[in-house]
This record gives C-alpha cells, sequence and structure tokens, in this order.
C-alpha cells in the first residue's frame, strides 16, 4: 500500500489500520524477545542495541520475565555506579 491509496482511506479506516499494524509490532516484539530468552543464559557476553551501549561488551547478571540485567564489562570507561542496566530482551544480541 502506498502514500496515495493511504490517502484515500477514511480516518476510521486508518485508526483501524493503525491498530492493526500496532498489534503486529507488539507481536513481533515479544517473539523476538522471547527468541532472545531461550538462547541466553547468566554469564552470556552480549551487545545492546542502543547507542548508550553501541561497541560496549556487556555481561547477563540476571533474566526476568521481559527484561535482563546486565554488566558493562570494565575498560568501558563508566562510573562504577552506572555499571548495570535493565534492558528489554528485545534489545540483547548474543555473541558468540
Amino acid at each position: 500500500m502506498n502514500y496515495s491509496e493511504l490517502k484515500n482511506l477514511s480516518l476510521q479506516e486508518l485508526r483501524e489500520l493503525n491498530s492493526k499494524i500496532v498489534e503486529l509490532v507488539n507481536i513481533k516484539k515479544s517473539e523476538i524477545a522471547w527468541e532472545t530468552k531461550q538462547e541466553l543464559y547468566i554469564g552470556a557476553n552480549v551487545s545492546v542495541n542502543h547507542p548508550k551501549l553501541s561497541g560496549k561488551q556487556c555481561r547477563v547478571k540476571k533474566i526476568n520475565r521481559t527484561k535482563a540485567v546486565i554488566e558493562v564489562l570494565k575498560g568501558a570507561g563508566l562510573p562504577m555506579s552506572y555499571n548495570e542496566y535493565n534492558v528489554p530482551l528485545s534489545m540483547l544480541t548474543l555473541n558468540q
């Protein structure tokens, strides 16, 4: 569907389309999180898909239902008080 076709839809049709898209996005995110959770284990080296932690190596400290507690490995140049982060599972990538 392109822009001109969307422009011809009514406001109600656009709202319905929006709700379906939001539902699909949430389903995809939960599927990615579930797959990631199956691969994760405590002590696993991971990378985080976020600008604040890009390029930094992290280790899983705890795995919760929807998020994981990670710690930035030493040598990352961060103060000790900012060494742990609570990150959604969908933002984690397991390093081999």
